[in-house]
């Protein structure tokens, strides 16, 4: 595809509001009101620059606003500044280093259960048995496969943070956080920037966390 080209899609997209963009992927309908332009435009270079699809965060927020359980980790409230008061939900980026990240924590929650299960069977039947290489796939599977599906079961998954204010029953989303593009620091920086202009209670609320 031409860079150059105005009607590329890329260009398209790069020119369109935050309010059009936020209309588009339906954040209109879902949080009306309550979602920051910060956000939105996040969102779209997010997709520009094909790091993330936005439907990975919407669908975060769709289940904030209905309840509904997410496979991730359930949302918590920051207790140290710069985004005391604050609250994060984590939501699942693509990608090897965040399969990686869960598979450590599952490794770290759960082990190997098919291979702590062969070892049991092994020991009470008084039999020794060796891993042979017809072991490894089932071995493989319960690693990556099952230990991933048991933090999801358990709504243990984590990812990068979507951070959002609490105001009067009512969340208001606000921007992303991800461990290996901004600080804590930036964040904050942002938000007050942005966001603290679009929602007047949000000042106060950071200045009295």
């Amino acid at each position: 595809m031409n860079p150059t080209n105005e009607n590329a899609p890329e260009n398209w997209l790069a020119r369109i509001e935050p309010s059009e963009f936020a209309t588009l992927i339906g954040l209109d309908e879902i949080a009306p009101g309550r979602v920051s332009s910060l956000l939105v435009r996040q969102l779209r270079d997010e997709l520009l620059n094909r790091e993330l699809n936005p439907n990975r965060v919407i669908q975060e927020i769709s289940a904030l606003e209905s309840g509904d359980p997410s496979a991730l980790k359930a949302p918590v409230q920051n207790k140290f500044p710069p985004l005391k008061g604050l609250w994060h939900q984590h939501y699942a980026e693509p990608g090897v280093p965040s399969i990686a990240m869960n598979l450590l924590k599952g490794l770290n929650r759960h082990g190997m259960p098919y291979v702590s299960e062969q070892v049991k069977a092994s020991q009470a039947s008084g039999e020794i048995r060796y891993v042979t290489p017809e072991d490894v796939p089932a071995i493989v599977d319960d690693i990556i496969s099952g230990n991933l599906r048991r933090l999801a079961q358990e709504s243990k998954l984590t990812g990068e943070w979507l951070i959002f204010a609490k105001h009067q029953g009512e969340n208001f989303y606000l921007s992303l956080a991800t461990h290996d593009k901004e600080t804590h620091e930036s964040v904050r920086q942002n938000i007050d920037q942005v966001c603290c202009r679009e929602f007047d209670f949000l000042a106060d609320l950071l200045a009295t966390a």
